[in-house]
């Protein structure tokens, strides 16, 4: 396989994984590294409480974790295979990164709808 192949295969699970990682960790309501402003306090807890606190950045350690695990399945998947890749699978890694980023932003965006 070309090593632009393996790159963008890559490329494709991380951006694939990231998004629903994401998504998913708010949807099942994954404990997350939340900071509360008031008391200027970072804790690993579930959401929800009788407080507000900032969990954007525990959302986006989830997100990361999952997108580097896809991409490390995808490097080493892409090591194995020797044939290039056929344009129609280049074209299914960007149709299922822009799904997932899609889903994530409407599963988001449901959300914040009144």
């Amino acid at each position: 396989m070309p090593r632009w192949h393996r790159a963008y295969l890559v490329a494709c699970a991380f951006v694939t994984a990231y998004a629903l990682g994401y998504a998913a960790a708010d949807y099942l309501r994954l404990p997350r590294l939340t900071y509360h402003q008031h008391a200027r306090l970072l804790r690993w807890e579930a959401p929800g409480g009788a407080s507000i606190p900032s969990g954007y950045l525990g959302l986006w350690l989830w997100a990361l974790a999952a997108g580097l695990a896809a991409a490390a399945l995808a490097w080493a998947a892409g090591r194995l295979r020797r044939a290039p890749l056929s344009p129609r699978a280049l074209a299914l890694g960007a149709a299922w990164s822009l799904t997932a980023a899609a889903l994530a932003g409407a599963y988001h965006a449901w959300h914040n709808w009144p």
